[in-house]
C-alpha cells in the first residue's frame, strides 16, 4: 500500500486511496484464506498450472533411480557410434544378393569346370570310341561303295550308308585307315610317277612324300571337318562332328583311282583324273552338308558363303594333290 498523506496547500484532488489511520483496524487472516481459496492465492496459481499441459518424464520400470547411461545410441544416421541392423537393412540385402549372385557364378564355374574335365575323361576314355568302331567288313563296304554311287543324291550317304535314322550311325574305322591307307599309297605313287619321268640313273626316291601326304590328308581328313563344325556352332547348324569326319574320309576314295591313272605319264591325263576325283569328293560332302544348312534357319548370303568355301577347300586340295605329288619339271 502507499503511504499518502494530505496535501498542505490543497491544490489537488483529495487522494481516493489515502488510508485512514482508523481503518487500519488488523489483518483478517480468515478472510486472507478465504480469497486464497477463491482463486487469488497460490492455491488458485497451482490449480491454473495444472490445466496447462506438462509434458512426463517416463517413469522408470523399477521404483529406483536409473542413472543415465552414456553409452553410444544405436541411431539410423551415419555418424560414430555402432550400426544397428535397421540401418543397414537395404545394404544387407544388397550384400546379401551380392553374396548370392558370387555364390551362384562361382558354382557356374564349378560346374562349367566340372563339365569340361568330364568331357575331357571322355576323351581319353576307350568306352567313348567303342560305339565308333563297331563295323564289320560288310558295313565298311557298304559305305565306300555309296561314297561314289550316292554322291549325287540329298542325304543320301548320311541316311542311308551311315545310317543317321536308326542305323549303327558314323564310324572312325574307316576314315582313319581310308586316310592311313592313302598317305602310304601317294608316297609310293608319287614316287613312281617321279620315277617314270625322270632318267633312271638320276632317280632318288623322296621321302618327304610320305611327310607332304600325312600332314595334307589327315588335315584334310580331321582337321578341317573340326573347323568347319566350329562353324556350324556359331551358326546354329545341327550337324555332329562324326558325321562331318565321315563325309571327309569317305570322300577319300576316288583319289585312289585318280593316283594310279596319274602314272600314267600325259600332263592332261593327271589334271582330268584329279579333277574328276575333287568333283565327286566335293559333291559327296555338298550334296549332304547342304540340308542342314539350309533347314537351319540361315540366310542365303551366309549359307552360299559357307557352301562356297567348301568348294573353295576341294580347289586347294585339288592343287596341292598335283603340286606336291604329281608334278614333274
Amino acid at each position: 500500500m502507499m503511504d499518502s498523506q494530505q496535501p498542505e496547500d490543497g491544490e489537488f484532488p483529495p487522494n481516493p486511496f489515502l488510508s485512514n489511520p482508523d481503518d487500519v483496524v488488523g489483518i483478517n487472516h480468515s478472510g486472507y484464506n478465504s480469497h486464497a481459496s477463491d482463486g487469488f492465492g497460490m492455491q488458485s496459481l497451482g490449480s491454473v498450472q495444472q490445466q496447462l499441459p506438462m509434458p512426463v518424464p517416463p517413469a522408470p520400470s523399477s521404483g529406483e533411480f536409473e542413472p543415465s547411461s552414456f553409452a553410444p545410441v544405436d541411431s539410423g544416421y551415419v555418424g560414430s557410434g555402432t550400426m544397428d541392423s535397421s540401418f543397414s537393412g537395404a545394404g544387407g540385402n544388397n550384400e546379401g544378393s551380392a553374396r548370392g549372385g558370387a555364390t551362384n557364378v562361382a558354382a557356374e564355374a564349378t560346374t562349367r569346370g566340372a563339365g569340361l574335365f568330364s568331357n575331357a575323361q571322355r576323351c581319353c576314355s576307350v568306352d567313348t570310341y567303342r560305339a565308333y568302331y563297331d563295323v564289320d567288313t560288310t558295313d565298311i563296304a557298304n559305305r565306300i561303295v555309296a561314297s561314289i554311287t550316292m554322291c549325287n543324291i540329298p542325304d543320301g550317304f548320311r541316311h542311308n550308308a551311315l545310317g543317321v535314322n536308326g542305323g549303327k550311325g558314323p564310324d572312325l574305322y574307316g576314315p582313319f585307315w581310308i586316310t592311313t591307307t592313302l598317305v602310304f599309297f601317294l608316297a609310293v605313287t608319287s614316287n613312281m610317277h617321279s620315277y617314270l619321268h625322270a632318267d633312271a640313273k638320276s632317280f632318288e626316291a623322296d621321302i618327304s612324300h610320305l611327310v607332304h601326304a600325312l600332314w595334307v590328308l589327315y588335315t584334310y581328313s580331321f582337321v578341317l571337318p573340326g573347323l568347319l563344325f566350329v562353324v556350324f556352332r556359331c551358326f546354329a547348324i545341327q550337324m555332329p562332328l562324326m558325321e562331318l569326319v565321315n563325309l571327309y574320309g569317305y570322300s577319300l576314295i576316288p583319289y585312289y583311282g585318280a593316283a594310279v591313272l596319274c602314272l600314267i605319264p600325259a600332263g592332261w591325263l593327271e589334271w582330268l583324273v584329279l579333277l574328276a576325283a575333287t568333283c565327286v569328293s566335293c559333291l559327296l560332302i555338298l550334296r549332304n552338308v547342304a540340308g542342314p544348312v539350309l533347314s537351319s534357319g540361315v540366310s542365303q548370303e551366309k549359307a552360299a558363303i559357307i557352301l562356297g568355301k567348301i568348294m573353295g577347300y576341294h580347289v586347294l586340295f585339288l592343287l596341292a594333290m598335283k603340286f606336291m605329288f604329281y608334278h614333274h619339271k
